[in-house]
């Protein structure tokens, strides 16, 4: 489905971006995830067997996010929607979407206030379960990266799990270390232990010593008498 086909006649969208189903037999029109009346249709039983286009709704996901648009996002979700937040082992639990407004508006204008940008990637779903990755800046700057699980029932978000990264650097970097140290001081020791054993162990093997060639030397000079 095309954008363009998004806005035809045929439709009367509550939000922008329409999920479309998949599956055997002809091609039904999904209350899942974004909702939506058809004008011109009136079956929109969905399917046993079908699933429900992720990728449409990964689009309209990150099209949300981008936009901070909040009342649009918060309309994706049922009234009695549990939401599941981890944002660098910072954990939100909210039950129902009066508890959810507030949290969310909030993450909006943070969202807007340092120009959040994102790109979400589809990574499976379902006849009531959409599962995204995503990676993006803050102010253009570093790496945020995470997952979502999307479940939906009667065509509404019913629960949502997010876990988040902010800052993501190489294993290697100092900084991720220390910050492994402070979150878990215990396995963060523990790790740089047993990665120094394990560096000793390879060294005694000769597995990964690094030799630099010799320098040349002046002959006479190699012994000192």
């Amino acid at each position: 489905m095309s954008p363009d086909d998004l806005n035809g006649p045929s439709f009367n969208f509550e939000l922008a971006g329409a999920l479309r189903l998949s599956g055997p037999g002809r091609r039904r029109h999904c209350r899942e995830g974004v909702r939506m009346s058809a004008s011109t249709h009136d079956d929109t039983t969905i399917e046993d067997g079908a699933v429900i286009d992720g990728t449409a709704f990964a689009a309209e996901a990150q099209r949300l996010t981008n936009l901070a648009a909040a009342e649009e996002w918060l309309a994706l979700y049922h009234t009695d929607a549990v939401v599941d937040w981890i944002v660098d082992g910072a954990r939100e639990h909210h039950d129902g979407l009066a508890a959810i407004r507030p949290a969310a508006t909030l993450m909006a204008d943070l969202w807007r206030k340092h120009r959040f940008s994102v790109r979400k990637h589809l990574q499976c779903a379902t006849d009531n379960c959409v599962v995204l990755s995503f990676d993006g800046t803050f102010d253009g700057r570093g790496t945020v990266v995470g997952t979502e699980i999307w479940t939906f029932r009667d065509g509404l978000v019913i629960h949502h799990r997010m876990s988040v990264h902010l800052n993501v650097r190489p294993r290697s970097s100092r900084w991720a270390q220390f910050r492994v140290l402070l979150a878990a001081p215990r396995l963060g020791v523990s790790a740089l232990r047993l990665e120094r054993k394990r560096a000793r162990t390879q060294e005694d093997s000769g597995d990964t010593i690094a030799t630099s060639p010799p320098r040349n030397r002046p002959a006479g000079k190699d012994v000192r008498k």
